[in-house]
Formats: C-alpha cells, sequence, structure tokens
C-alpha cells in the first residue's frame, strides 16, 4: 500500500492556481497533475475527482481570505481601516497568486457551473456580505444614524466585486487605492476625515 507523501494544503494551493488562472472549465486533469506534482491516482484517491477537487480548492481559499478579514479585525478597530483594509487584501495579493478573486472569477462563469458550485459561489458571497453588515454594525457610531446598514453593506459588496473585476484587468494598486478612497469617501459618515 502506498502512503500519502504531500501535504494537502500545499497541493491544494497548486491546484487553486491552476484553478485560478485556467477557470474550472478550461481546467485538465492532465493540468491539475502537472501542477500538483502528484499522481492522478493520489488526485482521485485523496480529492475525488476534478469536480470534487474545485469544490474543496474554493473552500481552501475561503479559508485563507477568511484569515485574512479576521487578522482584518484583529488589527484595525475603527470601521475606516477595516473597510479599507479589506479592499486591500485583494489589491495587495501576494506574488504567487494571480490578480483579482477565484471566488469572484468563477460567478462570472456561474450559469456553466454545476448547481452545487452554484450554491457554494452564492453561499461565500452571502458570508461575505453578512461580514460587511457585521462591520457596519460594530461600526454604526462612526454613520450617520439613518443609514441602512443592510443596503451599504450590499453597496460595500458590490464595489468589493468591481475592485476585484479590476484588480484582474488593471492591476495598478495606486490606482485601485485611489478607487477605494473614493468609494469610502462617499459612505455616509458623522464627519469628514
Amino acid at each position: 500500500m502506498r502512503t500519502k507523501t504531500f501535504e494537502s494544503p500545499v497541493v491544494l494551493d497548486k491546484a487553486m492556481l491552476v484553478f485560478w488562472q485556467q477557470g474550472y472549465e478550461n481546467t485538465s486533469m492532465q493540468n491539475l497533475v502537472d501542477a500538483m506534482g502528484i499522481h492522478r491516482r493520489s488526485i482521485y484517491d485523496t480529492f475525488g475527482d476534478k469536480h470534487e477537487l474545485f469544490i474543496q480548492v474554493l473552500a481552501h481559499y475561503r479559508d485563507q481570505i477568511n484569515e485574512r478579514f479576521e487578522q482584518v479585525l484583529a488589527t484595525h478597530t475603527d470601521l475606516r481601516s477595516r473597510l479599507t483594509a479589506i479592499f486591500e487584501i485583494f489589491i495587495d495579493h501576494p506574488d504567487n497568486q494571480p490578480a483579482g478573486c477565484l471566488v469572484v472569477n468563477t460567478a462570472a462563469t456561474l450559469n456553466s457551473l454545476e448547481p452545487d458550485i452554484q450554491t457554494l459561489i452564492q453561499h461565500y458571497l452571502t458570508q461575505e456580505k453578512a461580514l460587511l453588515q457585521a462591520l457596519l454594525i460594530a461600526g454604526q457610531a462612526e454613520l450617520e444614524p439613518s443609514v441602512a446598514i443592510d443596503l451599504l453593506a450590499a453597496s460595500l459588496q458590490s464595489a468589493l466585486i468591481g475592485i476585484r473585476v479590476m484588480a484582474k484587468v488593471n492591476p495598478d494598486s495606486t490606482t485601485l487605492t485611489a478607487i477605494v478612497q473614493q468609494t469610502l469617501q462617499t459612505l455616509p459618515w458623522k464627519e469628514v476625515f
């Protein structure tokens, strides 16, 4: 019997990059075998087929994003700096990762994907909106009292999705940061910063 000679998070990172760069539909099992550096049989035995592997990759990616969100909450206390830092997660990405966002890239091709992947992407985006809403509630004292938190959270998420698309199209961080600053400036702050 063979023993596993690889660490799952490491090979999931490699698979994630392939899916992120090529998209689900354009990624073959051979692409994954080549990138992950493990045998096809090991992929099937450990992760299942391409579909099952992609679901695990999406969960792995989401865990990484959630970890970065938690770091933002731990290191920033006011609403403006928290929101700025969340946008920066998708602007200042690690050098070994493509620009943009795997979840948003996948959402753009949602109609061509299996229903369980569609549901998973919708769930991730719902979680993200809930996080933004929770941040707004926690920082509500910094905003005008009449603000509609749910609508503002949806608006911020729309801007956050837009930044992820823009980061892929035009990865100039100076321009993207200026867009974020302008976006946050339009929020109903109690006072001008």
